[in-house]
């Protein structure tokens, strides 16, 4: 009984904490942007080169060329590079650039010194544009017709020289399910979005790879993918790159006009977010132990609380996460029962950190897609 008061203390302490990410949850949602908004949406208008690095994407890419050369926007240059497929992408890509004249495939070169294989391509990509709106898009998502139009409209209404979206993210297996939607509850529970568009002064920033747009200026000012060449989540330092350079920033939701079918079973998931978990906290690990222990006590361990008979408030602290989830559901087009999925999803999270934790400081380094890095080779 002697402890009865500290582990009050710790369950209310814990509550709180739930209330507040609930709190932003509920905040960001209320204003969380879509695009698209206005209509009817242009034709035509500044040109923008839409840029796809694409390696080994054999089961992905034609979708998504596609996608892009059907767009109804018609002011609009698509360049591709293959960045040394050994599959079959080279095959479809060929069929494709006869099929759409305006398509261009560009042969990636050797990969130098300091530089991680998505930098290069995007930065070879970058290049080769001549657009006034620099779009970077991962080869496995798919864009409906009016994508295009509808990212010049938003550049255009929000004065933006940057921004990035959350697609509609498309899910089969249960590893998917269990793990994806995390990206959703950092997003929209641990980061008050008009603080990302809101100051240029603060220092908060956010990007999802799978969608990057800037104007041709702004992507000179931040310094472009030249100015992260070693990272591994490009995304994360290049947003960092482009606040600290002053850019107006934005994160939209985008459901409605992207798609992306990012890994297909729990393997390639765990392999997938493992690659980029500890390099996006700049390989910080007292920031990422602190991390894993906050998801550890905030979703995992009032399972067992609850188990041993703290019903009030460990019931208290899954319905706040089980509402979290509803809500990021209902908004991202998601199956309802996501709602009882935080525990799993927690707990995935935390073995994949520490699966990130122990690749980053083998010998062996960080295997993606036929390449190697170890710490010596990426950065932040």
């Amino acid at each position: 009984m002697s402890d009865f008061p500290l582990l009050l203390a710790y369950q209310f302490l814990i509550t709180g904490v739930l209330c507040a990410l609930l709190g932003i949850c509920i905040w960001n949602l209320s204003r969380f942007q879509r695009l698209g908004g206005s209509s009817p949406l242009p034709t035509m208008g500044p040109s923008v080169s839409v840029l796809i690095p694409a390696r080994n994407e054999e089961r992905c890419i034609e979708a998504c060329v596609r996608s892009v050369c059907e767009q109804s926007y018609t002011t609009m240059q698509v360049l591709v590079l293959d960045d040394g497929s050994s599959d079959g992408t080279s095959d479809i890509l060929a069929r494709l650039s006869r099929e759409f004249p305006g398509l261009e495939v560009l042969q990636g070169t050797p990969l130098p010194p300091g530089w991680v294989g998505k930098s290069w391509a995007c930065h070879q990509l970058a290049q080769r544009a001549t657009g006034d709106v620099l779009l970077f898009t991962d080869a496995d998502t798919v864009h409906e017709r009016e994508c295009v139009a509808a990212t010049v409209q938003y550049i255009k209404d929000e004065d933006v020289e940057f921004f990035s979206v959350i697609p509609f993210e498309v899910m089969g297996s249960f590893g998917e399910n269990a793990v994806i939607p995390m990206i959703h509850v950092l997003y929209l529970c641990y980061i008050p979005n008009g603080l990302i568009h809101g100051s240029r002064k603060n220092p908060v920033a956010a990007a999802n790879g799978q969608f990057m747009c800037f104007t041709r200026e702004g992507y000179a000012k931040s310094g472009g993918h030249a100015a992260v060449p070693d990272s591994l989540v490009e995304d994360v330092f290049l947003a960092k790159k482009a606040k600290s350079a002053g850019l107006r920033m934005a994160l939209v939701d985008a459901t409605d006009y992207v798609s992306c079918r990012m890994y297909e079973n729990a393997r390639e998931v765990t392999d997938g977010f493992s690659k980029n978990f500890f390099p996006a906290t700049g390989n910080n690990l007292p920031f990422t132990i602190f991390f894993m222990l906050h998801v550890v006590t905030a979703y995992i361990v009032p399972v067992f609380f609850w188990l041993e008979g703290w019903y009030v408030l460990s019931l208290c602290q899954l319905l706040i996460a089980a509402v979290m989830r509803l809500l990021i559901a209902r908004r991202f087009r998601m199956p309802w029962w996501h709602l009882f999925m935080q525990p799993i999803t927690a707990a995935w999270t935390v073995f994949i950190g520490l699966n990130s934790i122990r690749w980053t400081y083998s010998k062996r380094g960080v295997r993606w897609k036929g390449r190697a890095y170890t710490r010596g080779d990426v950065g932040g």
